[in-house]
């Protein structure tokens, strides 16, 4: 009887310690994250959070674009479809500005992550782009 009750003591601990640190790290900013997980300085963390900030200054204007360029393009299909059932000059051209932007989007991304790979130390840096790229490349598996 103590034994099962030294086993769910135990689990009950191991739950709740488990829970404060799943919600610490959801409350953690990625730069802290990023931070932890490279062993960065203060110093170097503060760059990160304002490299964060700046991308997100410049990355919200993006997503901006491509919510308005979907809903486009998807009523523009909508309509082709149930319409004529071809694809008009005017629904290439939503096509096309959806792949524009997110080029553009890509390459501001890019852009961000070899900055915040630049703060890292020079061992840290093929790890970290190794796990950032597949946001922006479709790597197929290839590393």
């Amino acid at each position: 009887m103590q034994r099962g009750f030294l086993v769910l003591l135990a689990a009950v601990l191991i739950g709740v310690v488990g829970a404060m640190l799943s919600r610490h790290l959801m409350k953690s900013s990625p730069a802290a994250w990023l931070c932890q997980k490279y062993g960065l300085s203060a110093d170097k963390s503060c760059r990160i959070e304002a490299l964060q900030t700046e991308y997100g200054s410049r990355c919200g204007p993006y997503c901006d674009k491509m919510c308005e360029a979907n809903a486009r393009l998807e009523q523009l299909s909508l309509e082709a479809g149930l319409g004529q059932r071809n694809i008009t000059p005017t629904l290439r051209e939503a096509v096309a500005e959806t792949d524009r932007i997110r080029t553009e989007t890509r390459i501001v991304m890019l852009e961000h992550f070899y900055a915040v790979a630049a703060e890292l130390p020079p061992e840290k840096r093929k790890e970290y782009l190794l796990k950032v790229l597949p946001l922006v490349i479709d790597s197929c598996g290839s590393k």
